[in-house]
């Protein structure tokens, strides 16, 4: 039997949220990024296909004349959109990854056979029964095939969410958890409506699910530096007064400064695109050695903070070391025009008679007085060539 008014209040809540993600977005279509614009598709989807499932509850049974194909036509449509929704969500979480369109246009032609495959057996569909049947009754009913479309809906689903875990380390982003969040409502809304058939809770879940991706866009964009995949100086910034505010028993609050030397050089020699490229290393370097021990930041330019608790003076020289060997193996083992120093400074935050411009005014202080003395090795060795 079914449960017109559940109908109702989900789909509308679902058609809420997802309204109100659109009315949120600042950009014109024309100017997003292919992720934005992948995401916003799926809101979009999200909200025709609430629509269009409450209509066809409320055909279902009904026998009035012309009915029979407009369910089949809307059901078909159901079908349609729900494997096209699924297969942009792989396309987003492989952008968000690895923002690389070339890997794009290389694998997902392939991992779009299925999808093809489905969408292919629903247009037979509108003729002869595939997927489902509407009965002389005008009543909706699955067929055993049912399961084709549903298995690679959710194999898409879950395809996304395996890709992200699995590049976690390797890809210096913050999706895993919101990846997460974005499957669990959407596998409960489809369990039970996969069982009880009547109620209508897929696409409330993904509304939810959406919801909780649109949060995490929104918080990359205001404290996640795009080029290195850290976090920026906003969240710097508000990460140090939230040190200053409350008492820590982890340790004392230290920060490494480190500045790419010769970047300026990278900038000139290759052009701006390898010099982002070079950002982008490092914001990897620096997200594998120092891991969950630390904070990476981007500070500016070529500048970045690390801040951690240490209980030593030994343990930031040991997460110096850990940086410096990272940078080593980068060196020797990437295939790139450029190598990657640092010029490396660190100091310890005293809360109780300094301010955080004084505590970045030492960590800036201790940095260049590493990169007088590496200049200074390296004119050194100069002049006794020249002699």
């Amino acid at each position: 039997m079914i449960n017109y008014p559940a109908i109702y209040i989900a789909n509308g809540a679902a058609v809420m949220l997802l309204s109100l993600i659109l009315m949120s977005a600042k950009r014109p279509s024309i100017s997003r990024l292919l992720d934005e614009k992948l995401f916003y598709g799926m809101v979009v989807l999200n909200i025709i296909q609430c629509c269009t499932e409450t209509v066809v509850f409320i055909l279902d049974g009904n026998t009035a004349y012309g009915n029979h194909a407009l369910l089949i036509a809307l059901n078909t449509a159901l079908f349609i959109n729900n494997i096209i929704f699924a297969y942009l969500w792989i396309l987003y979480a492989d952008y968000k990854l690895f923002g690389d369109m070339r890997r794009i246009n290389r694998i997902y032609p392939y991992w779009a056979i299925p999808a093809a495959l489905v969408i292919l057996g629903c247009i037979i569909n509108l003729v002869t029964p595939v997927f489902f049947v509407i009965d002389k009754f005008n009543v909706y009913q699955r067929t055993p095939l049912y399961i084709i479309p549903f298995a690679v809906t959710y194999f898409y689903l879950a395809y996304g969410v395996i890709l992200i875990y699995l590049n976690r380390n390797k890809v210096q982003k913050y999706l895993f958890m919101p990846a997460i969040l974005f499957m669990i409502p959407i596998l409960l809304g489809s369990l039970l409506q996969f069982f009880f058939y009547g109620y209508s809770l897929i696409w409330l879940g993904v509304a939810i699910g959406m919801g909780s991706l649109f949060i995490n866009v929104q918080n990359e964009a205001a404290y996640v530096d795009p080029l290195s995949g850290l976090f920026n100086r906003h969240y710097l910034d508000s990460l140090l007064i939230m040190c200053i505010r409350k008492e820590d028993t982890a340790g004392m609050l230290a920060g490494i400064m480190l500045d790419i030397d010769g970047f300026k050089k990278v900038n000139d020699q290759f052009g701006h695109t390898v010099g982002d490229d070079a950002i982008s290393e490092v914001g990897r370097i620096l997200y594998t050695a120092v891991g969950n021990k630390g904070v990476s930041c981007r500070y500016g330019g070529d500048e970045f903070i690390v801040l951690t608790h240490v209980n030593s003076e030994k343990e930031i020289m040991d997460m110096i070391a850990a940086i410096k060997a990272q940078t080593n193996a980068f060196n020797e083992s990437e295939n790139k025009p450029y190598n990657i120093h640092f010029s490396i400074g660190y100091s310890t935050f005293d809360s109780d008679h300094e301010t955080t411009d004084d505590f970045l005014r030492k960590l800036d202080t201790s940095m260049y007085e590493d990169k007088r003395r590496n200049i200074a090795e390296r004119v050194i060795p100069d002049r006794r060539k020249g002699q």
